[in-house]
């Protein structure tokens, strides 16, 4: 994919609904070693299109598109072949993707197996339950100087590294990352919000406990301005994260299937997922 394909890409993009938001692709575009593929038609024209995202060992298989009249031709397998070759080539120990129901049968034909299913949850109006900041931890603005250790929990929690996808929304929606640090001063959790349209997401979100998510989310909920709240969450039901949003009146839909490629990240441990990022498998 290069510059001239854009216009191409952007129309693509805009008849394949699934795939239609620009912020998640611009966003990712310009992440460091990202590496894009376009399938042209004779003409010149898009007819598909693919990103490969390398997080060191993990890498984000995302933006698979493909026009409807050319469906069932192998494209979105050749695509997609091409983006795990792209990631192995970068030492990306496993391939990570969010599938559409579409979909599942290319990426399983690949060797991808499920993981577990993406719940999407969304809140709308005022009112808030009274939520008190846990004692001995402190909940402020998520300032520059807190990114270093910011990114050393966050590769440690979630096993990839994330820094530029979370430098390149920070620096999109500038002062809407929140943090919470113990009386020592260690940072204990974070949450981070990001705008679209008239929407605000929430993630990545993670927290050493259920009290310390709590107090982070009501903080985010509060600073929202009754605009309508999103959330992703890909852990299954044994995650906190579902009864924690379902406290504070969210409604939830599952929907896009995760799925993976290759051996396990290490797990170090660190804080408990309560939020993804918007932009599908990161």
């Amino acid at each position: 994919m290069g510059e001239a394909d854009l216009e191409g890409v952007r129309e693509l993009r805009s008849v394949v609904r699934w795939a239609a938001d620009p912020g998640a692709f611009e966003l990712l575009r310009g992440t460091r070693d990202a590496r894009w593929a376009v399938a042209e038609l004779p003409g010149g024209s898009v007819a598909g299109m693919v990103g490969a995202v390398p997080l060191g060992g993990v890498g984000i298989l995302c933006h698979l598109a493909v026009r409807e009249e050319h469906r069932g031709s192998g494209l979105g397998s050749a695509l997609s072949r091409w983006a795990v070759a792209c990631l192995r080539g970068r030492g990306v120990r496993v391939v990570r993707l969010y599938s559409t129901r579409q979909a599942e049968g290319i990426y399983g034909a690949l060797g991808f197996r499920p993981v577990c299913r993406r719940t999407v949850y969304r809140r709308e109006g005022e009112g808030l339950p009274a939520v008190r900041e846990p004692r001995g931890y402190r909940i402020g603005a998520l300032l520059m100087g807190d990114l270093p250790e910011l990114y050393g929990l966050d590769y440690w929690s979630y096993g990839g590294d994330r820094s530029h996808i979370i430098f390149a929304i920070l620096r999109r929606h500038p002062g809407l990352g929140l943090v919470a640090r113990d009386r020592a001063g260690r940072m204990k959790g974070y949450l981070i919000r990001s705008l679209s349209g008239d929407a605000v997401r929430i993630g990545p979100f993670m927290a050493e406990d259920f009290r310390v998510a709590r107090a982070l989310l009501r903080r985010a909920l509060a600073d929202g301005g009754g605009k309508r709240i999103e959330a992703a969450v890909p852990e299954g039901p044994e995650s906190p994260a579902h009864a924690l949003f379902r406290s504070f009146g969210f409604a939830g839909r599952s929907e896009r299937l995760r799925m993976e490629l290759g051996d396990e990240p290490g797990e170090g441990g660190g804080l408990e997922q309560y939020a993804t990022t918007a932009y599908l498998a990161t």
